[in-house]
């Protein structure tokens, strides 16, 4: 997909069914993504797409992919999709990547995510609820059936930026 302009710049750390989707959808909308992965994803990723088969769409997506955390930098929305027994080594590696003005979406299994986040690395994450049904049956394919992301809560004026952002890419319906 051709970048767009007006689209921030977003770094999916920790590319896998999560990140793959939601940052899938992003990139295939316009907005220019970095998907932060393993070696596997990455590789795939460059020779062929992430290639996304939803319910609506089968279809391979061009995003840049990195196994280096410092693809981050320059991301104005960094969507954080580790597993939650790596947030205290991601956080801390991804903190001095940031750009100040980054809004980082949590976008993980768990309840306390934010707060392992906020308390290794001191970043303000934002909480994000999310319900995809989705795999990654093989290195740079996403499958999904179903999603659904809210976030909420005391930062409702950074977040709206965000919701604009995902309803722009067709990438939930009620966020």
């Amino acid at each position: 997909m051709t970048q767009l302009p007006g689209w921030p710049k977003v770094a999916v750390v920790g590319a896998g069914a999560v990140g793959g989707y939601f940052g899938g959808l992003l990139a295939r909308a316009g907005a220019p993504v970095v998907m932060i992965g393993r070696a596997a994803f990455v590789e795939a990723v460059k020779k062929n797409g992430l290639f996304l088969d939803t319910l609506q769409f089968q279809e391979s997506v061009r995003v840049e992919a990195s196994v280096e955390l410092s693809a981050v930098r320059g991301a104005e929305i960094v969507l954080f999709c580790v597993k939650t027994t790596d947030n205290a080594a991601a956080a801390r590696a991804l903190a001095p990547l940031l750009a100040p003005s980054a809004i980082v979406l949590s976008m993980q299994n768990g309840v306390d995510n934010v707060e392992q986040i906020r308390a290794a690395a001191a970043i303000d994450a934002l909480p994000t609820v999310v319900y995809v049904a989705a795999s990654v049956p093989q290195p740079g394919r996403v499958s999904m059936w179903a999603a659904a992301i809210w976030s909420s809560g005391r930062k409702a004026r950074r977040l709206s930026a965000s919701r604009r952002f995902f309803r722009g890419a067709s990438a939930v319906p009620n966020f």
